[in-house]
């Protein structure tokens, strides 16, 4: 099918200025991109001056289910993206042999919808995504929590030369089978435990493939530095490309280390990804000290949490009156941002819905608690399984990481619960907050850290840029493009888009979102 857009007001995604013209499409591929273009087509597309870009590049997403549950990607669509990374933060759902999967979903963080998991591996992982259809491209890193999990269960204890050996051939398979990387979550369990040797295993595996590794650092706050530095020496010793997840300073305490971690970043030609908010959302389970994980196995954890003596115990570390080990650092959430800071948004059972989108000490003054009590008796009768949002640094800071030249744009999206707002508003916030109303940066330089700066880091070929020989993935808005989720209101879509190809054919026209599967597995192939 030839299609022609007329009168666009196209942003290439270079980063170059703006400039009038009309874009040709044939099937897949864009084939033409001029002032002026006069072709016979079987349709005709009038932009009206509004603006084209390519489509947007959500570089970290959790959305690695989201093409099995009804609602789809429907909330990412209509942001304006095409084409998702998932597997990120060491978290996914793929490779994980069938024996295990119980235990792995029963506590999955990025949310366990009643689905059947008709795969194991990367491969069949894939082919059950091409079955069912996709709606947008897909391209998924390698989850080192989940090698860890298969080699090592719930152990504390560091792997040995022959379990790193079989963490090799593992990573190995995967990354041959076109995974897109390798991404480390260090604050989750079990790859909190993983030493500087097995983080290095994995930074070898991902140079010798020449793909990035991808990290949720250890701390993002009172030890930022240090996480970063670890990273930086583990990269190096390995060769390989290292890119930081959702970059952020936690706790007020710790703006003052803004401009040092910028220049880390800067002098070791790092890149990052960020979200435009100032508040987070992850497992609840994540703000215990990771001493006190490293003691018990998940169940025993449970019940362990329930004793008083482990509770006052809890209640020092909160309260900073017993602090981490060296070289185990811990982002204390409670004393970083307080109580009234930390938000409820996802719980399993029904008798704990009345805590959603309320604040831990609004809910522990109800129930005339301490608000330490409130969070472990949630924790147990929830089975770890709840999630929060996080509100962790002033939005001046947002700001000025966002108009680093180095940094991209992920959404962060966790399906289930009440959901974060930059699940449906990441990319219009971006445009419709930092470029049209504070003016940090121009739309053009905005556009390409949201498409082709991403398509460089990620080797993602033929993308994010208006091109022609490349793949029609474009974005059609005018200047009332606009986030309208809330706290509040997580639920409501982005406004404003009015058309979007996703290679080639329309998954968005005149601002319906269509039922169209175009979307395509990206394999990122090297070797």
């Amino acid at each position: 099918m030839r299609q022609l857009i007329k009168n666009a007001r196209v942003i290439d995604g270079m980063g170059g200025a703006a400039f009038n013209g009309d874009i040709l499409l044939e099937g897949r591929l864009i084939s033409d991109v001029a002032p002026v273009i006069d072709a016979v087509v079987d349709e005709v597309i009038d932009a009206a001056g509004a603006y084209v870009t390519p489509g947007f590049i959500d570089v970290h997403s959790h959305a690695d289910l989201a093409t099995f549950i009804p609602q789809g990607f429907q909330p990412k669509v209509m942001q304006g993206i095409t084409t998702e990374l998932v597997g990120l933060c060491g978290l996914g759902v793929t490779p994980l042999p069938k024996a295990l999967q119980k235990e792995v979903r029963d506590r999955l963080i990025i949310g366990n919808p009643p689905i059947d998991w008709n795969w194991e591996d990367y491969t069949t992982y894939c082919a059950a995504l091409e079955q069912q259809g996709l709606e947008v491209n897909l391209s998924s890193f390698l989850p080192h929590g989940l090698l860890r999990y298969q080699i090592c269960g719930n152990s504390s204890a560091p792997m040995t030369k022959e379990q790193r050996c079989q963490l090799e051939k593992l990573a190995h398979r995967a990354l041959s089978a076109g995974a897109r990387g390798i991404s480390l979550g260090l604050i989750y369990h079990p790859a909190l435990f993983s030493d500087k040797k097995e983080l290095l295993t994995m930074a070898q595996v991902a140079a010798k493939h020449r793909k990035p590794l991808v990290v949720h650092m250890r701390s993002e706050s009172d030890e930022i530095i240090e996480a970063l530095q670890e990273m930086i020496a583990i990269s190096e010793q390995a060769g390989c490309q290292l890119h930081i997840s959702h970059l952020k300073l936690i706790g007020r305490r710790n703006a003052g280390k803004l401009d040092s971690l910028l220049g880390l970043i800067d002098r070791n030609d790092l890149t990052f990804d960020q979200y435009p908010y100032h508040y987070g959302s992850t497992t609840l389970f994540s703000i215990l000290p990771p001493a006190l994980i490293r003691a018990y196995e998940p169940e025993a954890l449970m019940q362990a949490l329930q004793e008083p003596d482990v509770r006052r115990q809890v209640r020092d570390w909160f309260a900073e009156r017993i602090l981490p080990e060296a070289g185990e650092p811990w982002d204390n959430l409670p004393a970083l941002v307080g109580w009234e800071n930390i938000l409820i948004c996802e719980v399993e059972s029904e008798e704990a819905h009345q805590w959603l989108g309320r604040s831990v000490s609004d809910c522990a003054s109800q129930l005339d608690q301490d608000p330490v009590d409130f969070v472990l008796d949630l924790l147990v009768s929830e089975r770890g399984n709840v999630r929060m949002i996080d509100y962790f640094m002033d939005e001046s800071l947002v700001e000025k990481i966002f108009t680093h030249p180095r940094g991209m744009v992920g959404t962060d999206t966790i399906f289930g619960g009440q959901l974060h707002p930059r699940v449906s508003g990441t990319f219009p916030r971006i445009l419709s907050q930092f470029v049209n109303q504070r003016g940090l940066m121009s739309i053009e330089k905005a556009v390409y850290k949201m498409t082709a700066l991403s398509a460089e880091t990620f080797g993602l070929r033929y993308r994010g840029k208006i091109a022609a020989g490349n793949y029609a993935d474009l974005c059609l808005f005018g200047d009332n493009f606009r986030d309208n989720a809330t706290v509040e209101a997580p639920e409501l879509y982005a406004s404003g888009l009015r058309d979007l190809w996703i290679n080639g054919k329309r998954k968005v026209a005149q601002g319906d979102y269509l039922k169209t599967h175009s979307g395509l597995v990206l394999h990122h192939m090297t070797l």
